[in-house]
């Protein structure tokens, strides 16, 4: 046997306009003038976008030189060092003021990997590259934060 569909009666259908017109005016008010901190009403810097063939790409990451000499990218996730990407991208002008900020990834690291040898030193750098037709012209590695870890064999959150 069929099933009868149902329309929706005139109020249900007023609801869902109202609905769909206040967000919609949200969207757009927060496009136009919204940053990161309004999502989902503004924008999000994680979407997808194009790049100029004459234009440049650059990438953030955090690399550690550690106590037995060598340098690393330190792993930004979950089962890293418990702090994401995004998360250090989110706090990058705080961190570029204050990089003493970065002592709590040694002590994560410390804490969370026993087994991993310690950071010394950790910075948060960028890589970009820039393009021309469409082709990599260049990249450049540039230093955005700067962080010596006092006590490396035992990290500890520093004290503000």
């Amino acid at each position: 046997m069929a099933e009868r569909t149902r329309r929706l009666g005139p109020v249900a259908l007023a609801w869902r306009g109202v609905l769909l017109a206040v967000g919609a005016a949200a969207v757009t008010a927060g496009t136009l003038v919204g940053d990161d901190g309004h999502w989902p009403f503004g924008p999000m810097s994680q979407y997808a976008f194009s790049v100029p063939d004459d234009g440049e790409v650059s990438s953030r990451y955090v690399v550690a030189d550690t106590v037995d000499g060598t340098t690393e990218r330190v792993p930004l996730t979950s089962g890293g060092v418990g702090v994401r990407r995004a998360e250090i991208e989110g706090q990058l002008p705080r961190i570029e003021r204050d990089p003493s900020m970065l002592q709590s990834l040694a002590v994560a690291a410390y804490r969370l990997h026993p087994d991993w040898p310690r950071y010394a030193r950790l910075r948060v750098e960028m890589q970009v590259t820039r393009l021309r037709d469409g082709r990599v012209a260049g990249t450049e590695h540039r230093v955005l934060a700067s962080w010596t870890v006092p006590d490396p064999e035992q990290p500890r959150p520093v004290v503000r």
